[in-house]
This record gives structure tokens, C-alpha cells and sequence, in this order.
């Protein structure tokens, strides 16, 4: 099954996974988000669209790529800065497959991910205001620990799901 795999990456996590997946896979092209064009849609039979999280979605460069896949079959992937949380992670995912449409929904594959440092530097901030905020220790924690992310273990996993 020949592949295209889409990404769109603000720190680099997403990329990362997306280049260990076309690695993996036989008959795989690795385009930036910015690159797709609908003309892409003639030449593949499988489409893998890699997004980072923005304010609790994927990126709008991913939501528009995601609209052109109608009829399609698609795997999703995607990083963000959050802890491995099933809760959380499924509400994500669903946020991000409403932007899918009459396209066949292979699979959905999401980890950790390291933020950039503004990110970091904006929560210390926030806390440093509100010391006693228990949201914000546990997010700037999460921040923290996702600059090792996505690690190997990440990666094996993301070529686990593609391969299963």
C-alpha cells in the first residue's frame, strides 16, 4: 500500500515520529503539512497525518489537510505536552477526529511531546504568581519531564500501532 505521510511539527516531536514511521514502512513518502497539495490525493492509497496540539485540537495546518480526506483510508498521530492520561488523550482524540469526514479512520496514535521553552518559561511564570495552584504545578511538572519525549519508547510505539 503506497503511503503519503503528512505532517505538521511546531518543536519537532511530531516530525520525529513521522520520519521514524516512513523508515518503517515499504512504500512511504514524508511531506511537511505546508507541501500537501490535493493533487497528492491521485497517488496514494493510504494517508498518515502527523499534528501538534493547539489549545486542546490539532493545529489548523492539520485541519485543513484532514478536510481533503474524504473516501480516504487515514491514520492519525500526534505529540503533546501533556502526561500520558487516557482521559485526556481520548478527549483529544476525539476533538481531532470530528475534523475527519467520510474518510476510513484506520487508527489514531498520540504521545508525549516535549513544549517549546516560552511555553515553560510562561507557565513558571503563571506559578510564580499563583504558588499554591495545583493545576499549574502538575502541568509545569508535565512540561518538564516531556523535554525527554517523544524518547524511544515513544517511537517504538508509534511504529508498533502502524505495524498492527
Amino acid at each position: 500500500m503506497k503511503t503519503l505521510i503528512i505532517y505538521s511539527s511546531l518543536t519537532g516531536n511530531t516530525k520525529k515520529l513521522a520520519e521514524a514511521m516512513a523508515r518503517e514502512l515499504e512504500d512511504a513518502e514524508l511531506i511537511p503539512a505546508d507541501q500537501f497539495q490535493v493533487s497528492h490525493l491521485q497517488n496514494f492509497d493510504c494517508f498518515m497525518i502527523g499534528y501538534w496540539i493547539n489549545k486542546g485540537d490539532c493545529d489548523e495546518l492539520s485541519q485543513r489537510v484532514i478536510a481533503h480526506m474524504q473516501g480516504k483510508k487515514l491514520v492519525l498521530f500526534g505529540s503533546l505536552g501533556a502526561k500520558e492520561n487516557s482521559a485526556y488523550y481520548d478527549m483529544i482524540k476525539q476533538n481531532v477526529e470530528k475534523h475527519v469526514h467520510d474518510a476510513h479512520l484506520l487508527g489514531h496514535f498520540l504521545c508525549q511531546g516535549s513544549v517549546g521553552e516560552k511555553t515553560i518559561e510562561r507557565y513558571q511564570e503563571m506559578l510564580a504568581k499563583n504558588p499554591e495552584d495545583i493545576h499549574l504545578k502538575a502541568q509545569l511538572e508535565a512540561y518538564e519531564e516531556g523535554i525527554h519525549h517523544p524518547n524511544e519508547q515513544d517511537i517504538q510505539n508509534a511504529i508498533t500501532f502502524i505495524k498492527t
